[in-house]
């Protein structure tokens, strides 16, 4: 402008812009895939973590049927016998 006692300006568009996009196209576009496989990795580690969970839950419930089962069996098991006792108590008393 040619008056010295004016400070000569700088334009502004740059610098009131975010670091964010000051960045190139490329450099954002890089970011961007970087940051999406990264989500990538966590959300796999995440899933494979949960399946572990799953599987464990799933063989501790199958244990607890199982040992229920079991239980219930054995105290049929222990009723029948019960029974047959009572019957051949009954039997022996009839003999005498």
């Amino acid at each position: 402008t040619g008056k010295t006692w004016k400070l000569q300006k700088t334009a502004t568009g740059r610098t009131q812009k975010s670091k964010t996009l000051r960045n190139s196209w490329a450099k954002r576009s890089e970011e961007r895939t970087k940051m999406n496989q990264v989500k990538a990795l966590e959300k796999q580690l995440k899933d494979e973590k949960q399946a572990v969970k799953d599987r464990k839950r799933e063989i501790t419930l199958e244990r607890k049927k199982i040992q229920e089962e079991k239980e219930r069996m054995e105290a049929l098991a222990a009723k029948m016998s019960a029974k047959r006792l009572q019957r051949l108590r009954k039997r022996e008393a009839r003999k005498k």
